[in-house]
């Protein structure tokens, strides 16, 4: 027995293969909604599809879009919202940093740092103190006293001494900036522990700018991480900040006091260069000099400022609890969108949105009376394309192609007249045409008369055609093409000028539907 064999074909792709590949495809496409945004602080709307924005959307009915209340802030207010959807054109119309070890047994960090000239009025440049050890000062005047020249070697040696000293001032800078960031970022923790809350409750500020400002609170407090990677431990860490900064502070001392003792080693090598000639070099090491003591001079009357300030600070860091409750409230600011959003299926034409933002009772239950009033936005969209279908009633004329006739006899002979050349109708018509936004469009038009002539009363009369309508909601229709309708004709094989006895009867005729052209008027009813 033969047995069956399945031969794969591999340039002849399964057909259930290839209509997976469709389904799965159709199922990857990217959305295709519609994105309707209104902003509820500047009562203005836009819109969006595919991420781009449109001025003039193209709404279709069975189109899926979604409405953004956006600025909504749901600390304040609950929002209901009610979709309405018809096929009418009418519209409804401070820190604490801790205390200061003491530099050394004689006197505090500030006495260490020394400080101006106290009432003695303005010093010369070379009067300024670069170092107070008791009674002890030593003076820019001191290391350039004299006449002034200079030797390769000493003036060598005294650069590399310059720029010891400026290599320390630039850690001592470090430490300095590192201390004033701490001191910055355990402010904004306590400013942003207070105030937070309070501008989410403040009516008057648009949401997004309070999440706005969270950021740049958290950008300042934790400058390495965002709300989404805040974790328990970095509240644990906040707590260390304390000794943390105690131990800069020390770094600082520790710093000065290396400054202070190589600008002692240099006063020996500045002397020796004060017996020389004077020079460009001697000048420009003078210079070089004068700027890094001035860097120095700076940076110990920030310090000054920095330590008086916190001797008078009152302030208390946060616990571990306020600053875990902090944590979460930037962490639910990232995530808070600030937008009420509805799904809208649009069926017909328009679409009305009618919102109502109600404050929250919690917020008021201690005085009923202070609680703002309820706001409402309507928000009005209307669908276009597609096919409308409307009806209307008024009037059409037609005219048949062979024009109606009446029928008698003339010595015994039939002879036939016409009847009309235009024959009224009143009627009903049904319009059938694309949704546009402008005030006219072209649509087709079906309609049934009823003609005005009794004798046809009893037949109707059909019309077929494009029209023209003009306006919105209730408009005038224009209409004309095709109609057939009810004519009388010669029966049983008579026909014009044929021997007819008009004692025998009546001349036999019957009703029968021709075709001729109509035009039309009527008022379109929605």
């Amino acid at each position: 027995m033969k047995q069956a064999t399945l031969c794969d074909h591999p340039h002849r792709p399964s057909l259930w293969l290839v209509l997976s590949f469709m389904l799965m495809s159709a199922g990857l496409l990217p959305a295709q909604d519609l994105h309707v945004y209104y902003n509820l602080f500047s009562d203005s709307i836009t819109y969006q599809k595919d991420g781009k924005l449109v001025t003039k959307p193209k709404i279709r009915k069975g189109d899926f879009l979604i409405l953004h209340f956006t600025e909504f802030n749901p600390y304040l207010y609950e929002a209901e919202v009610d979709i309405d959807q018809s096929n009418s054109d009418d519209w409804a119309g401070g820190a604490s940093v801790g205390a200061v070890n003491e530099v050394s047994a004689t006197g505090t960090m500030m006495d260490f740092l020394g400080g101006t000239s106290g009432d003695q009025g303005p010093m010369s440049f070379l009067d300024i103190p670069l170092l107070r050890m008791g009674e002890s000062s030593l003076k820019l005047a001191d290391l350039f006293g004299g006449t002034r020249g200079t030797t390769a070697q000493q003036l060598k040696d005294a650069n590399v001494q310059l720029a010891a000293l400026a290599q320390i001032q630039a850690e001592m800078a470090e430490l300095h900036e590192a201390i004033s960031t701490m001191d910055q970022s355990e402010r904004a923790a306590q400013l942003a522990s207070q105030h937070l809350d309070d501008l989410l409750h403040n009516p008057y500020i648009r949401p997004t700018l309070i999440r706005d400002m969270a950021t740049e609170y958290l950008d300042i407090i934790f400058p390495d991480k965002k709300a989404t990677d805040l974790r328990l431990n970095d509240a644990f860490n906040w707590q260390k900040r304390p000794a943390a900064k105690r131990r800069l502070l020390s770094d600082l001392q520790a710093k000065q006091e290396e400054f202070d003792a190589k600008l002692i080693q240099l006063a020996p090598i500045a002397q020796e260069l004060s017996m020389q000639d004077q020079g460009p070099e001697l000048d420009r090491f003078a210079g070089e000099l004068r700027n890094v003591t001035n860097k120095t001079t700076s940076l110990r009357q920030e310090l000054e400022a920095y330590l008086a300030q916190q001797s008078d600070a009152i302030t208390s860091d946060l616990s571990l609890e306020e600053m875990m409750a902090l944590q979460m409230k930037f962490r639910e600011l990232a995530a808070q969108s600030f937008s009420y959003d509805v799904a809208i299926a649009v069926a017909r034409h328009n679409v009305i949105a009618n919102a109502r933002f109600i404050p929250l009772d919690s917020l008021y239950s201690d005085d009923p009376a202070m609680k703002p009033r309820v706001k409402t936005k309507v928000v009005q969209l209307q669908s276009f394309g597609g096919l409308r279908i409307n009806t209307g009633f008024g009037v059409g004329f037609a005219r048949m192609f062979d024009p109606a006739q009446e029928f008698n006899t003339h010595d015994n002979t039939i002879v036939a007249d016409d009847s009309g050349i235009v024959q009224p109708a009143l009627s009903t018509y049904i319009h059938f045409y694309p949704n546009t936004r402008g005030g006219m469009a072209m649509a087709g038009t079906f309609g049934l008369g009823i003609p005005i002539s009794s004798a046809n009363i009893t037949a109707l009369n059909f019309f077929l055609g494009p029209s023209l309508l003009f306006g919105r909601g209730q408009r005038i229709v224009l209409s004309g093409g095709f109609t057939a309708g009810p004519t009388q004709r010669l029966a049983k094989g008579f026909k014009e000028g044929d021997w007819f006895d008009p004692n025998l009867g009546d001349i036999p005729t019957s009703t029968k539907y021709e075709l001729g052209y109509f035009l039309g008027i009527s008022f379109n009813m929605n």
